[in-house]
């Protein structure tokens, strides 16, 4: 039993950081120019194409630690 709350404790904290690390980039100014509709193909700079996989990236990691600790639910 022990080890499971260990690791469920593990995963909350996993969880909270990660949803922190994701807020803060949402409301970074990056993401803002990469999320919003640009004119004359700005939109698809490359530069906005690592913005948009980073929040890809961290979405899906905090998909994936909801799952994981939906496991531990009764």
């Amino acid at each position: 039993m022990g080890d499971s709350r260990d690791t469920r404790e593990r995963l909350q904290a996993e969880l909270a950081n990660a949803a922190a690390e994701l807020r803060t980039h949402m409301s970074s100014w990056e993401y803002a120019f990469a999320m919003g509709s640009g004119r004359d193909g700005l939109r698809e700079h490359p530069l906005h194409w690592e913005t948009r996989a980073r929040t890809k990236r961290l979405e899906g990691r905090c998909r994936e630690l909801r799952a994981r600790l939906a496991e531990f639910e009764p």
